[in-house]
């Protein structure tokens, strides 16, 4: 994302905060239409557009017109027509491939490191990785196309329906690894995995101190910084007898990522809670 961009987005923020909560409904509605239908569209022409309509919805307000009014009342169809004119963005696309590509390396390597005794599979997480991508941008796609649809209300079994098309889409990411091998496959055992599990997670420390609104990655912070320090203490020679081979040992590296992978649980449940309450 450029630095254009970010600051389309900035002001969009600001603005937002002026419109009557109807208005606001109605505007946030369009804007997720619009940055999810076609999310390989040229992004910062979007983000133009939709600060020149906020504009629009804000002058109007003030001469006591609501959106509904002044946009009309199929904004999806006004929305679509704008969308048309927009240009594929083939660079921002690629960028977004590849930024979600990368993030999946950087938060998935560290666990994939844990066990000293089993090498880095680069090819597997490779080809885990781009499945992941597209999924991404599959679920991306579906909230657009659902936008528009949340008013129509949806029961038990169609709730479970959709909870189960999620499970069956995205199950195949963790079986993969258990069938794939491939040749592409690097022995990390020794002080060769602790500097790249070090390096990683001043990575990651680094990219999410970056982050304006750090709350959806916070859960991975203790799951991850957990998992490097098993990595590590894995790793030295010292301690190995007890950690890897120990019944005690294992037993306490289990309990110990069982509760990484709790804490992950329940820290996303209250980011998710937040995320609502903050609507």
């Amino acid at each position: 994302m450029t630095t254009k961009e970010n600051q389309l987005i900035e002001e969009n923020n600001k603005l937002r905060s002026q419109l009557t909560p109807a208005n606001k409904k109605y505007y946030e509605d369009l804007l997720l239409y619009m940055r999810t239908k076609t999310v390989l569209k040229d992004s910062k022409t979007i983000e133009q557009e939709l600060l020149t309509i906020l504009t629009d919805i804000l002058a109007a307000q003030k001469d006591g017109v609501a959106a509904v009014d002044y946009f009309g009342k199929q904004p999806q169809e006004t929305a679509d027509e704008i969308l048309a004119e927009v240009p594929i963005g083939w660079v921002n696309s690629f960028k977004i491939i590849a930024s979600v590509l990368i993030g999946y390396f950087l938060i998935t390597t560290i666990p994939n490191l844990v066990m000293p005794t089993e090498p880095w599979d680069i090819g597997d997480e490779l080809i885990v990785g781009v499945y992941f991508t597209f999924v991404a941008l599959g679920i991306v796609k579906y909230v657009g196309h659902t936008t528009y649809k949340k008013s129509q209300e949806w029961g038990k079994l169609k709730i479970f329906l959709l909870w189960l098309a999620c499970s069956i889409v995205v199950s195949p990411g963790f079986i993969l690894p258990i069938f794939v091998k491939t040749p592409w496959r690097l022995d990390l055992s020794g002080v060769s995995g602790i500097v790249l599990i070090v390096i990683l997670a001043i990575i990651l420390g680094f990219a999410f101190w970056r982050q304006d609104d750090r709350t959806m990655w916070w859960p991975f912070v203790p799951v991850i910084g957990i998992m490097a320090v098993i990595g590590i203490a894995t790793r030295i020679q010292a301690w190995q007898p007890f950690l890897l081979k120990s019944t005690p040992g294992r037993i306490g590296l289990a309990v110990v990522m069982v509760l990484a992978l709790i804490i992950f649980g329940l820290w996303s449940w209250l980011a998710v809670r937040k995320t609502k309450t903050d609507e």
